[in-house]
């Protein structure tokens, strides 16, 4: 009997061994790995670069399917921190890709789904973070000018000129034309090569409308140039003639990498006084845009080029014709482009630190009367744009969205004001006298291209927000706005409050505090095209104080 309790005995320990085995087996971690849906957003270099087959995870199977998906989680941002793009993941769903019909409990147990050298599949989102940008004095940043003008209006000679009396400067280059051949590139190459310090030419289409990602391309190789020690000091934008300024102006706006390195120091145009009139009354398909009318309007700087083609009278009639467009660019007389240089540089014209500095009230003709005069302006086929174009341009209204200024900025009362505007109705360029020349008509007239309006008074923060959402849902008959900037005293608020909007696109910021005893001046300048003048006067006083 005590051999059969001890043979007895040893098969209970064996089997009590076994088992305990067998839990030791169950218990002990398992190889997993992870598969990432193909419909997630992650970034490039995770997805270039991160071998997963190469990366198990180690889990126990009393861990919990949350704990899993940390542990990936974990996993995808120290990769992404290593790759110098920081962000936080976070997985919503994960699965036995041996039963893809059931998505597991996360409070569930891993050794419950999985066994040693399955694989998980994953879904959920990366959050990148938001890059740290350079801050950098709007007066210290790299300039970039954008030159345009109409077919043959001498821009490519302006840009030679340009060049060549700014030999001591390193000057990038960014050019475009339409089409597969490069026509400008190729007739003055030699020229350029030897003048400017980078030229990148891009040959797919229109920079402004098809090829926008080719600009911050061409942009950023020259920032990565100058991070890796070459010196530049100024950026030329050479556009082709068939190219709306406006899409390239939003490319700053809207582009905070690109904002915090560079400034827009502002737009030139070259205008061809013998042939400009021609291509400002240029028919236009519907819902497009009229080109040369654009590049005018959007201007900063306006070169009234080969003069020297043209009559006296003529030249006259197409300055007070350029100027019915664009009643706040300084227009420049030119043969061959040759103008100060320093009319060409350090303009600061979309600086809204700058804005201050500006001398709005000139535009006002006769501020004693309050009747600032008006230009006269020609032929009413400019082909304004179309809130539905297809392209890029922008729709023409829109300002003022998220611009109500609910946090209260306010400025001073007091009433008053002056107003100037510059007429875009009638055929022929306005009223004539006996010997032909244009006159300028009043500012009473209902139409205007461009406007300014000067008032000391103190702007309601609630009142303002309608102000812009109304002019943001314009209808047709009251024109379009093309371009809005303007230094606002707001309600008890202690600093000038610049606004600046092109098309759809706006921004804004305080700029110096009002000095003690300042009078509370607020001054906004319209550019567009029809421009209700009176409709926008009126409801730009309506956001005062009474």
């Amino acid at each position: 009997l005590g051999i059969r309790a001890l043979e007895s005995l040893a098969v209970e320990v064996a089997s009590i061994a076994q088992a305990s085995q067998q839990v030791e087996g169950a218990m002990a971690d398992m190889a997993l790995t992870a598969w990432f849906h193909p419909s997630m957003k992650l970034p490039p270099s995770l997805t270039e670069q991160l071998d997963l087959k190469k990366c198990p995870f180690t889990a126990s199977p009393s861990s919990t399917v949350m704990e899993l998906m940390e542990m990936t989680e974990e996993l995808v941002e120290e990769f992404c921190r290593s790759s110098r793009e920081p962000g936080s993941f976070q997985i919503q769903v994960l699965w036995n890709l041996k039963d893809n019909k059931k998505a597991l409990n996360p409070s569930d147990k891993v050794g419950d789904h999985f066994a040693d050298g399955d694989t998980f599949g994953c879904h959920g989102e990366f959050y990148a973070a938001p890059k740290e940008l350079p801050k950098i004095p709007e007066e210290e940043k790299l300039p970039v000018t954008i030159l345009t003008g109409f077919l043959g209006a001498g821009k490519t000679t302006l840009l030679n000129y340009i060049l060549q009396e700014q030999k001591e400067k390193k000057i990038a280059v960014i050019e475009n034309e339409f089409g597969e051949v490069s026509i400008d590139d190729a007739l003055l190459k030699q020229d350029k090569l030897t003048m400017a310090e980078k030229i990148i030419v891009m040959d797919n289409g229109c920079m402004c409308c098809t090829v926008r990602g080719d600009l911050l391309a061409g942009l950023r190789q020259i920032l990565d140039e100058i991070k890796q020690g070459s010196k530049i000091d100024q950026i030329m934008i050479e556009t082709t003639g068939m190219a709306d300024p406006v899409p390239i102006v939003r490319t700053f706006m809207t582009t905070p990498e690109i904002h915090a390195e560079l400034r827009l120091d502002g737009v030139v145009t070259v205008a061809d006084a013998k042939h400009i009139l021609g291509r400002l009354d240029d028919e236009v398909e519907e819902d497009k845009v009229n080109e040369a009318y654009q590049q005018v309007a959007f201007c900063d700087k306006l070169l009234l080029n080969k003069l020297d083609l043209v009559s006296p009278e003529y030249a006259i009639t197409v300055k007070e014709r350029l100027r019915s467009i664009n009643a706040f660019a300084k227009i420049l007389p030119s043969v061959k482009g040759r103008v100060k240089m320093a009319e060409l540089v350090n303009m600061r014209a979309h600086d809204m630190s700058n804005f201050i500095n500006e001398d709005i009230e000139k535009e006002d003709a006769d501020e004693e009367n309050g009747h600032g005069g008006a230009h006269g302006s020609g032929h009413g086929h400019d082909g304004g744009h179309d809130p539905h174009c297809t392209e890029d341009h922008g729709d023409g209204h829109g300002h003022g969205g998220g611009h109500g200024h609910e946090s209260g900025l306010s400025g001073h009362g007091g009433h008053g004001g002056h107003d100037s505007g510059h007429s875009s109705s009638g055929h022929g360029g306005g009223h004539k006298d006996e010997h032909g020349h244009v006159m300028k008509k009043s500012r009473h007239d209902t139409r205007v291209n461009s406007m300014s309006i000067v008032r000391e008074g103190e702007i309601i923060p609630q009142k303002l927000g309608a102000f812009m959402q109304a002019l943001g849902q314009l209808p047709k008959d009251r024109g379009v706005i093309f371009r809005m900037k303007g230094i606002l005293a707001i309600k008890d608020h202690p600093f000038k409050h610049v606004f600046h909007a092109v098309m759809d696109v706006s921004d804004e910021d305080d700029a110096a505090p009002w000095a003690p005893g300042e009078k509370k001046i607020s001054k906004m300048v319209f550019i567009g095209k029809g421009m209700d003048q009176k409709f926008i006067r009126d409801s730009f006083n309506d956001v005062f104080a009474k």
